[in-house]
């Protein structure tokens, strides 16, 4: 099977992208079953964080072109993946063990956060292929990068090395490919291990705040929810008493 496939395993959710021999590459049925997954990840009330991760030398090429050059209807858009990746309820790790390509590196930067191994590079060839990205893409390299960093990956279509990415906001860490396991393991228990309201609704916040700046009063009603749920009340119950708090997400 090549098709997306989840596992959930405790607290913790795990999209697996696995066509190696096409550098993981989604196709139009992907967008469907990876939509699914979504839902289901949203729908699970014990699931607090999802990582993102796939098989193979290469980490995602992005969506099939050549699926819409055979004028095949799609149900659902790759940006729409993306947008729908990037508004989970819970935080999503990016684990990019190989390159990123094309549409590949929007389904990256939909995640809250992405830990890389040292040694791979992105590369967006939208210009050498006369593509104009679609426009929640762009908006999304725009908001979290700048528009600088963004000219310089769409306007050049130069290969980024994982240095260049760090140090420009792309990545959020990069170790050796030997430790990245161990890390998204060390990131996603610290998730799992918070309060699962607060997490999430700061989460949808800050998606909030970084597009529009008249959601103060939403981001307001979240924090107040949160100040008045019982995972505050066992927090401050826990540190209290010294123990670990046991949060039930409510």
């Amino acid at each position: 099977m090549d098709t997306p496939t989840l596992e959930i395993s405790g607290h913790r959710a795990t999209i697996r992208l696995q066509r190696p021999e096409k550098r993981n590459r989604i196709e139009p049925a992907d967008l469907v079953r990876l939509m699914e997954l979504c839902e289901q990840i949203d729908a699970d009330p014990d699931v607090r964080v999802a990582v993102l991760t796939s098989s193979g030398p290469s980490f995602c090429s992005g969506f099939h072109l050549g699926a819409l050059a055979d004028g095949e209807k799609l149900e659902v858009s790759f940006g729409d993946l993306c947008d729908r990746l990037q508004n989970l309820r819970v935080p999503v790790l990016a684990r990019i063990a190989g390159n990123i390509h094309g549409g590949g590196t929007d389904l990256a930067l939909s995640c809250d956060l992405r830990i890389a191994a040292a040694g791979i590079h992105l590369l967006m060839p939208a210009g050498k292929i006369g593509v104009h990205y679609y426009a929640t893409g762009l908006r999304r390299f725009v908001e979290q990068l700048g528009p600088a960093a963004t000219k310089r990956i769409f306007l050049t279509a130069l290969p980024f090395e994982a240095d260049e990415l760090l140090r420009i906001g792309y990545l959020d860490e990069v170790v050796k490919v030997e430790e990245l396991d161990h890390r998204i393991d060390t990131l996603a228990e610290a998730v799992a291990g918070l309060a699962p309201l607060a997490v999430t609704g700061m989460k949808a916040s800050i998606n909030e705040l970084a597009v529009d700046r008249s959601s103060l009063a939403s981001v307001d009603a979240r924090a107040k929810a949160a100040f008045a749920s019982n995972d505050h009340r066992e927090a401050m119950r826990a540190l209290k008493e010294k123990r670990a708090p046991h949060f039930t997400g409510t």
